[in-house]
């Protein structure tokens, strides 16, 4: 289980630039920035008589860079199938965003997987979590799996989108304190894509542990995204990857 409080400290310059950048001239409540955390992945248990998907993928599949993606993208005529329980990978990415970082740097972001609910707390896992998503009504929840590459190396993204319902401004105090939960230690957090059996082109069938965490809130809607590198370990809450993170908020459609 790694820490949460260092990405936290070391991310917070760069978070409070990427949500100003982002979200400039926006809102009433302004921004809610948080760093990384720990994975706080459920135990198989956690997600007994959920409907979440359980399946256990296959081994991860070789490492993935850029340019291989590229090339199985341009080759593939149909959409790959997948172990039984899981939904085929696209022979193409769903759409491509190009998203520019406070310091100017682009990035192509791809996404494979989208997936939308009206219902939030029946996708989370930890009772702290879950009981904020029921006590809070969200308007709903956008989850997206990407991949980009990040000094010529591929990077895969879990991203979701929700937001919460109400007047402000005390529903922009509810997201702030969504923040402030998904971002502590041993609460839970949402469920990704991978964990109902959706796959990205290449990399492992799971968010690896560790990996790079990123929580921000505008208004009434928050982004979570974890973040890894799909060619070998990440390092816990690597500054760049955080970085990378924070620097997609609110650009990948």
């Amino acid at each position: 289980m790694r820490s949460r409080r260092w990405a936290a400290l070391a991310g917070a310059l760069v978070t409070l630039t990427a949500c100003t950048t982002s979200t400039q001239g926006v809102g009433h409540g302004g921004t809610v920035p948080a760093g990384g955390r720990s994975a706080d992945f459920p135990a198989p248990s956690a997600l007994a008589g959920s409907p979440v998907a359980t399946v256990t993928p296959p081994a991860a599949t070789a490492s993935a860079t850029a340019s291989a993606t590229a090339s199985a993208t341009a080759s593939a005529s149909a959409p790959r199938s997948t172990a039984p329980g899981t939904h085929p990978v696209p022979s193409a990415p769903l759409r491509s965003a190009t998203v520019t970082a406070p310091d100017g740097s682009t990035f192509l972001v791809q996404v494979w997987a989208s997936v939308r609910t009206p219902t939030c707390a029946d996708h989370a896992y930890g009772q702290p979590m879950i009981d904020f998503l029921r006590a809070h009504k969200c308007s709903g929840l956008t989850r997206r799996l990407a991949t980009t590459t990040l000094h010529r190396r591929a990077v895969g993204l879990a991203i979701s989108d929700l937001g919460f319902t109400g007047r402000d401004p005390g529903v922009y105090k509810t997201a702030g304190d969504f923040v402030k939960l998904v971002t502590r230690n041993g609460t839970g957090n949402l469920v990704d894509l991978l964990r109902e059996g959706y796959r990205l082109p290449a990399g492992p069938a799971a968010v690896p542990s560790p990996d790079a965490f990123s929580a921000l809130g505008q208004d009434a809607g928050v982004e979570v995204v974890d973040a890894w590198y799909l060619d070998g370990p990440t390092r816990e809450n690597d500054p760049e990857l955080v970085t990378l993170a924070q620097s997609i908020f609110l650009q990948v459609p």
